[in-house]
């Protein structure tokens, strides 16, 4: 049975040993854990720990009630959260304002959990890390300010979106919210082919995608492009280097034995199948360069001619792969805000403590690449988040406005 502190010694062991990241981090200002320690102090150590890493592919799950669902999520502006989702907490409505959290001030608290946000810049900081820690917020509705003491709800079980329509004659449109599934995005391909190939511009909404399996868009990537590319050219001068610990090798071999499913397209099978077999080959061999060589080709198609893809900070992992490959292709006009800028270490496993569990990578990506910037793939056009894209869709009436152009 795992304790608070045989808990937090294998942590610092996999940080050592397994993590890709920065592993010197692991010997400066380590904290005390006791067994004795409530579960909230426990998880604030932890958490303000793998914090010190400033890698957002790092973090602690946490299954019990503490680190509660409070119901609704928010985006700084201007010294302001705006609720931008209340799913749960019927008291909140999107576009109220949260002006103070257990009394303080957002400035005050800006500087006060300055390394749990993560980002200087306000619309790219994860405030819900912070509201889950408090007690009360005070809330603006109307123009009038209110102390809310917050409530904590079932946690919501996450169902992906895979979606698709036409939006005129000329225009389609889909949107993936990760790229967890192969058959999600094959049969929206397959069911939407004609359409898609009379279309003369398409938009990919990726502002909100957790990520996946880099295989599982691979198709995608034949509509984007229009002639044919090889894995390597794509890849450019990227390099990835993977800690092949036995720990990481097993963890993974498990995670990609459950990717594979009946039907799956051959060439992605063949794929994982490589991983599976270089994780074989590699096992506790720790960490090493490995030339990665991905059985695919990008088969480009001269249609649709023009590609529009919309892209946010909640855009990451699998999700910022897929941005970085389809910016190289002359078809595309990415809009929004940089995506998350995670991808410096990737591959992420999880290892299970019962209550908590750790997600770490078990790759890095060189230094020098796009991918491996923490300020996220950037937009041909930047569209700074504000309080209006809650009324409306401003990303979208900037493209339809490129579309009219033409």
């Amino acid at each position: 049975m795992w304790t608070k502190e045989s808990v937090f010694k294998e942590i610092k062991k996999i940080m050592l040993e397994d993590y890709a990241g920065n592993s010197a981090v692991v010997q400066t200002s380590i904290p005390k854990v006791t067994n004795q320690m409530s579960d909230e102090a426990f998880v604030r150590v932890v958490e303000d720990y793998l914090a010190t890493f400033k890698d957002e592919h790092l973090y602690l799950s946490v299954k019990n009630s503490v680190r509660p669902n409070i119901g609704f999520r928010v985006r700084h502006h201007e010294d302001v959260l705006y609720i931008i989702e209340a799913s749960q907490e019927t008291r909140l409505h999107t576009g109220d304002k949260i002006i103070a959290i257990d009394g303080l001030s957002i400035e005050e608290l800006s500087k006060k959990y300055a390394l749990q946000l993560l980002h200087d810049k306000v619309e790219r900081q994860k405030w819900n890390n912070v509201l889950m820690r408090a007690r009360t917020i005070t809330v603006e509705q109307r123009g009038v300010a209110m102390e809310m003491v917050l409530t904590t709800y079932a946690r919501q079980r996450y169902q992906p979106t895979y979606a698709a329509k036409a939006l005129t004659r000329e225009t389609f449109y889909m949107k993936f919210t990760d790229f967890a599934q192969e058959y999600g995005v094959r049969e929206i391909l397959k069911t939407y082919e004609q359409e898609i190939a009379a279309a003369k511009h398409l938009i990919i909404d990726v502002r909100e995608n957790y990520g996946g399996n880099d295989a599982f868009y691979f198709p995608l990537l034949d509509l984007v492009f229009d002639r044919d590319y090889t894995a390597k050219e794509l890849q450019g001068k990227d390099t990835m280097f993977t800690n092949y610990t036995a720990r990481n090798c097993a963890l993974m071999m498990a995670l990609l034995e459950d990717y594979i499913e009946p039907g799956m397209n051959q060439e992605i099978e063949r794929m994982l199948d490589r991983e599976m077999f270089l994780l074989e080959q590699h096992r506790g061999q720790g960490m090493i360069e490995v030339e990665e060589e991905l059985d695919f080709t990008v088969e480009g198609k001269a249609t649709p001619p023009a590609i529009y893809i919309l892209t946010d900070y909640y855009c990451g992992s699998s999700g910022e792969t897929f941005v970085a490959y389809a910016k190289k292709s002359p078809k595309v006009t990415i809009v929004g805000r940089p995506t998350m800028g995670i991808m410096a270490t990737c591959n992420v496993l999880t290892v299970d403590f019962g209550d908590v569990s750790l997600n770490y990578s078990m790759s890095k990506i060189n230094e020098d690449s796009e991918l491996a910037s923490k300020d996220g793939i950037q937009p041909h056009i930047y569209v700074p988040w504000t309080p209006a894209h809650l009324t409306k869709d401003v990303d979208m009436e900037i493209v339809r406005a490129l579309i009219a152009e033409l």
